[in-house]
C-alpha cells in the first residue's frame, strides 16, 4: 500500500487514521468520522506529535481510501498501549 492524501483516488493507496483509546473499531464500511478518538492524516502525513493526558492510552493505525472508508480487507496495525507520565 502507498500513502496518498485524502481525495486522491489511486488504487493501492490510502491515508492513515490514528485510533486513540477506542475499545471497539468504528464501522469499517462507513467513512471514518473525525473525533477526539479518530485523528485524520488526510494530507498524507506519516508522523505526528501527540499530547495525551497522564495514564495509559491505546493507539492503532487504520488506513482508509480517498473518502475515509477503510480498505476491504482492513489495513490496520496491532493496537499498542503507551503510558504517559
Amino acid at each position: 500500500m502507498g500513502v496518498a492524501p485524502a481525495g486522491t483516488d489511486t488504487a493501492g493507496t490510502g491515508h492513515h487514521h490514528l485510533l486513540i483509546d477506542l475499545d471497539t473499531l468504528p464501522d469499517l464500511d462507513e467513512s471514518l468520522p473525525a473525533t477526539d478518538h479518530i485523528k485524520h492524516f488526510g494530507a498524507g502525513q506519516t508522523e505526528t506529535t501527540l499530547t495525551l493526558p497522564p495514564g495509559e492510552h491505546t493507539l492503532q493505525l487504520l488506513l482508509a481510501n480517498y473518502v475515509h472508508i477503510p480498505h476491504d480487507p482492513p489495513v490496520i496495525s496491532d493496537k499498542i498501549t503507551v503510558a504517559v507520565e
